[in-house]
Formats: structure tokens, sequence, C-alpha cells
């Protein structure tokens, strides 16, 4: 018997409670719901993901939140992006800051 060759019956064994464990966890509806929402709004998804992600949320039964505000439409055919989250905290720490001196 080689000290250094794995048990088969240890390797099937590792397998199966594998699979067992993930069983009991099942996705959040509104969690993927949100997912595709996000995924209509971000303007680095391509048009065929926001098509899939309209799609889905349809399918879902959640058609009224298919839609997007007109001025997500503008900014992204106009490709304006809003500030970086960093840069809006930096600069109301500066705005507090001077406030209080």
């Amino acid at each position: 018997m080689n000290p250094f060759r794995r048990n088969q019956h240890h390797h099937e064994r590792n397998r199966t409670s594998t699979r067992r464990r993930f069983r009991f966890f099942s996705k959040d509806k509104n969690r993927v719901a949100g997912g595709y929402k996000a995924a209509l709004s971000n303007p680095r998804t391509t048009r065929q993901g926001r098509k899939h992600a309209k799609q889905e949320l349809r399918a879902m039964g959640r058609d009224r939140e298919t839609h997007l505000p007109f001025m997500t439409k503008v900014k992204r055919a106009l490709g304006i992006r809003s500030s970086p989250r960093q840069n809006r905290e930096s600069s109301r720490r500066q705005g507090r800051r001077s406030a209080l001196l």
C-alpha cells in the first residue's frame, strides 16, 4: 500500500458532503432582482447585458422595475459619468473642515 496515495473512499465522502452543504442555500430573489436593476443603470453594462437583465426582471414579474429614468438615458448617450464616491466623500470632508474652522 502506498502511503502517499489518497484513499478513494475518503475522496468520495468529501465530495458528497460538499454537495449536501450547498443544497440548503437558495438565492434571495430580491437580491437577484437588485443585481439586474443595477445592471440596467450601470453605464459599463453592454446593450446585450441590459437586454438580458430586462428580460430576467420581466420573467420574475417585475415589469415596473425595468424602467430607467430619462436622465440616466441622457447621461449614457452623452457618456457622462457621475464622480466616483471617493471624490464625493473627500469633498464633503473638506467642506466640514472649513465649516469647523
